[in-house]
């Protein structure tokens, strides 16, 4: 089953365990026990897995 995590409160309940959500418009799709999560800005997309830890603070669409 999937579940998709796009609102604040959405993202409340794995943001410990899935830290990338935090990022800007960032969205959270869970299918099984595989967490899929894309940071949007605009014109592109970062997908991280979940063991990327910190790393989504290092996408170019977002250092822009």
């Amino acid at each position: 089953m999937e579940r998709y995590y796009i609102t604040e409160d959405e993202k409340k309940e794995v943001i410990e365990q899935y830290p990338t959500l935090e990022c800007q418009n960032s969205i959270g799709m869970m299918i099984d026990d595989y967490m899929s999560i894309k940071c949007k800005i605009l014109t592109g997309a970062c997908t991280y897995k979940s063991g990327a830890k910190n790393e989504y603070k290092n996408c170019k669409i977002l250092n822009r």
